[in-house]
């Protein structure tokens, strides 16, 4: 399993759920046969396995706590080895195919692994050495039985469900609860009406193996899942600050705090945090002579994000040099399509990242880009989001340039890729609109532009963001618009309404101080632009807009 670039958002938001996961991806490996025991926090798990099984199982619980699955594959298996018998191994190594949250799945490779134990459910189940792993290995062939994705998430979370509440001190089963809940969730297998009650389960159950265990690697992480949406961070940010302490060597740990800092807009944590993380990918590329394409893409995506909330326009640019350098000499053509995904999207998608938060469009130039089609029938929701996304982009950056021609022609593939692909063109209108408003304004329908990117901000509202956003935050394109049209107080409240959205974002609270100085209102404007000074604290001395913020401050 190899590094996944960007979210899954589009699938996450088309069904606007209240427990709509980021997706992550999975981290290089930290340990290796003769190395230390890797530090990945606490987990007990009382069994029927043989004395020399215990390790490894224990092992490859933890690593599975921490996504880290090709690790904890290795782990099962040791296990499995040292007792062929052992039914909990083999469930857990099923397991380890399973990224439901991240668009991908492994079915044929999952009951593969069950199929090494026994060839049915029932032999399998008759295997299990105690009523408690019964259990486990119940709710486990509930979630690989041969039926569609939401009714096996939905059994398997009820199941786990039901086990945590016969014994509320058995730890692992409230953890994996968590965790499965929000499955069900991202799958789309709990109706609207309960979503809520859903999610508010799932954090409560991580609250409380965080409570009773602080150690707990599956206690933190699913915890900050669970909380990563506006006003839910909140209650991840103990997790947020001890995650990383739990599991140092796992290197989704390093990185996986920065969801909750990033939702509660805390920018020097958050580029903190990524930093490690990239610096953890990149020596373990080189330690184990590893491709490139084993690199933490998805991190260094938040990196710059983190950098462009501070002000650090340099070191945000450095990095798509820095993707670049690393990928040099790659053939990423010739490489298998799953593994290559990442690298190959990484540059474009930084450079469209870097001028979003700067206004250089040059950077972003798509000259000589395919139009970006489906992806095969077969495709995971992975590859239509990378399609999706792609697609955005391109069209996006055509209209940011002026290009109308190609910005209307790129959103009507961005369209079609929406109607054929599992996200569907209606649950997610906001990003249509947005592109519809942004090839109007490049046509010079700025009236007919302001109408459909206030359509889109309404939209976005109802929307819960995931990590740092792929497309252009619509009320920050309607605060500026207002702003240029003379509606200073429309462009405030657009600039406001963005950042109960999306916290203490740099672009946001520039467009705020001068929305409120336009209007008059010189100590509105100061407050806000010494809440930027305060994200400004170590920007490049030359910023655009540094200057300007300095004055606005001082003016009360």
């Amino acid at each position: 399993m190899k590094p996944n670039l960007l979210p899954l958002a589009l699938a996450a938001l088309a069904a606007t759920a209240p427990a709509a996961l980021a997706q992550e991806p999975p981290h290089a490996h930290t340990h290796q046969p003769g190395e230390a025991a890797p530090r990945l926090g606490t987990v007990r798990f009382p069994n029927s396995g043989a004395a020399a099984a215990q390790a490894p199982f224990l092992r490859g619980l933890a690593f599975l706590h921490n996504f880290e699955y090709e690790d904890a594959a290795d782990a099962f298996k040791a296990a499995e080895q040292a007792d062929p018998r052992f039914a909990m191994a083999f469930w857990g190594e099923a397991l380890t195919w399973s990224h439901l949250v991240w668009g991908e799945e492994d079915l044929p490779a999952a009951r593969a692994a069950l199929r090494r134990l026994a060839p049915t459910p029932e032999a399998r189940l008759a295997l299990a050495g105690t009523p408690r792993e019964r259990a486990y290995g119940a709710a486990i062939e509930a979630f690989f039985a041969d039926a569609p994705t939401a009714v096996r998430t939905a059994a398997y979370a009820d199941s786990l469900r039901a086990l945590a509440a016969r014994d509320t001190m058995d730890l692992e089963a409230q953890a994996f609860a968590s965790l499965a809940l929000q499955t069900a969730l991202y799958t789309g297998a709990v109706p609207p009406e309960r979503r809520a009650a859903v999610r508010d389960a799932a954090i409560t159950l991580a609250e409380r193996v965080f409570r009773v265990s602080p150690q707990h690697p599956g206690a933190a992480h699913y915890l900050i899942h669970a909380t990563d949406a506006p006003g839910f961070a909140q209650r991840g940010l103990a997790a947020a600050r001890a995650y990383a302490r739990i599991a140092p060597d796992a290197d989704h740990a390093l990185h996986m705090p920065s969801h909750i800092f990033l939702q509660l807009g805390m920018w020097d944590d958050e580029v903190s945090s990524n930093e490690r993380g990239w610096a953890a990918s990149r020596a373990w590329v080189a330690r184990r002579n590893a491709s490139p394409m084993a690199l933490g893409f998805h991190g260094l995506m938040w990196l710059q994000y983190g950098y462009l909330q501070q002000g650090r326009f340099r070191a945000a640019r450095a990095l798509v040099d820095t993707a670049h350098a690393v990928l040099a000499g790659t053939d990423l053509a010739a490489a298998d399509a799953a593994e290559a995904a990442d690298a190959r999207l990484v540059e474009p998608a930084l450079r469209f990242a870097f001028a979003a938060g700067t206004g250089d469009w040059a950077a972003a130039s798509t000259s000589g880009a395919s139009r970006p089609g489906p992806p095969s029938a077969a495709a995971t929701m992975r590859a239509w989001s990378f399609a999706n996304v792609a697609a955005f982009q391109q069209a996006a950056a055509a209209a940011m340039r002026g290009d109308a021609t190609q910005a209307e022609e790129t959103a009507a593939a961005f369209q079609q890729l929406l109607d054929a692909g599992s996200a569907g063109g209606g649950g997610v209108p906001v990003y249509a609109r947005e592109l519809r408003a942004l090839a109007a304004r490049a046509r010079g329908d700025r009236a007919g532009a302001i109408a459909l990117m206030r359509e889109a901000a309404e939209t976005e509202d109802r929307t819960q963001p995931v990590g740092p956003p792929w497309w252009m935050p619509a009320h920050e394109l309607l605060g500026a618009w207002l702003l240029e049209s003379g509606d200073a107080r429309g462009a405030a409240a657009a600039y406001e309404a963005g950042l109960r959205l999306m916290p203490n974002r740099s672009a946001a609270l520039l467009g705020l101080a001068r929305a409120r100085a336009a209007q008059g209102d010189r100590a509105g404007a100061a407050e806000a632009a010494g809440r930027l000074l305060q994200n400004w604290r170590h920007a490049d001395a030359d910023a655009p807009g540094l200057a300007e913020a300095r004055r606005l401050a001082a003016a009360r």
